[in-house]
């Protein structure tokens, strides 16, 4: 069955926040983005369809993003899912020796959240699997997805977040950023390098729209719409929340640049952007 449109949807969380995508090809094919935590794969699955998917891009290895997959894989194999190729770039655990980064305690706390799991599950899958590099393009039926940057060893003081996939992808109609959950230092990365391939029609806000990239990314970005992977207390979150208020252990942990969602939102009116599609008030069904 072939489909007139090509179509996305943006999965809404069944518990906290999460980040999944779901594009439907005119090939009837699918592309799966992360996906959320265990809790979040009976909705994705609805989603899906039990069509083939072509590609499973995993942005980076936080739990709200890659554990559902983990969870499905450990438990019988995936046997729900046809996959084709699972497309990721994870730190090494490898960098746990380091003890050199502005946090230990953190940075340990980061790669020990999903890598031993992960780790566990991918001899299974090593054959399905592919380690993207940066400058690497793929094209499934209509879609091209351009991956614009991958994990940059040296970023420590935020390594996980800083370590997503950032890809664009590219459909006869429209284009589309995803930013994974990447923040301040990797998002100066991005500007560096690929600013000139960052214009897109829509982009989905890095980390659910807080603690996220800087204003000159999205103002090179320049989007018509925003896609918000956010519940409602975090997409009316104020500028500076508790949590980050403390701006001398931010400091100290190598993290000033960060800031709360209402931020965002002021650069996206800066910017002159209309339309948002937030989780908040369900799954948004996106043509494009």
């Amino acid at each position: 069955m072939k489909n007139e449109k090509t179509l996305m949807y943006q999965i809404a969380p069944t518990v906290r926040y999460m980040m999944g995508f779901v594009i439907v090809t005119r090939e009837n094919n699918a592309i799966v983005i992360d996906g959320g935590r265990p809790a979040d794969m009976p909705q994705l699955k609805k989603y899906i369809g039990g069509r083939h998917i072509s590609a499973w891009i995993l942005t980076h290895a936080h739990e709200d993003h890659i554990g559902g997959l983990v969870d499905e894989l450990a438990r019988d194999g995936g046997k729900d899912f046809d996959i084709e190729k699972i497309y990721y770039n994870f730190p090494p655990y490898s960098l746990i020796e380091n003890h050199n980064v502005p946090n230990y305690e953190y940075f340990a706390e980061e790669l020990n959240e999903m890598l031993p799991a992960f780790s566990e599950i991918e001899p299974q899958i090593r054959h399905k699997t592919h380690i993207v590099q940066q400058g690497e393009s793929i094209v499934i039926d209509e879609c091209r997805i351009d991956f614009l940057y991958t994990f940059h060893d040296g970023l420590y003081s935020n390594v996980m977040n800083d370590s997503s996939l950032v890809f664009k992808l590219v459909t006869p109609n429209k284009s589309v950023l995803f930013l994974g959950d990447l923040g301040a230092d990797g998002g100066d990365f991005l500007f560096r390098e690929s600013r000139h391939l960052l214009k897109s029609d829509m982009v989905q806000m890095a980390h659910h729209g807080h603690m996220n990239v800087g204003m000159e990314v999205y103002a090179e970005i320049m989007p018509e719409a925003c896609l918000w992977c956010c519940p409602e207390r975090l997409y009316n979150e104020p500028e500076m929340p508790s949590y980050l208020a403390d701006t001398e252990k931010q400091f100290r942990n190598g993290r000033m640049r960060l800031y709360g969602t209402a931020i965002t939102r002021k650069w996206m009116d800066i910017l002159g952007v209309k339309k948002h599609y937030v989780v908040k008030d369900g799954t948004q069904e996106i043509e494009l």
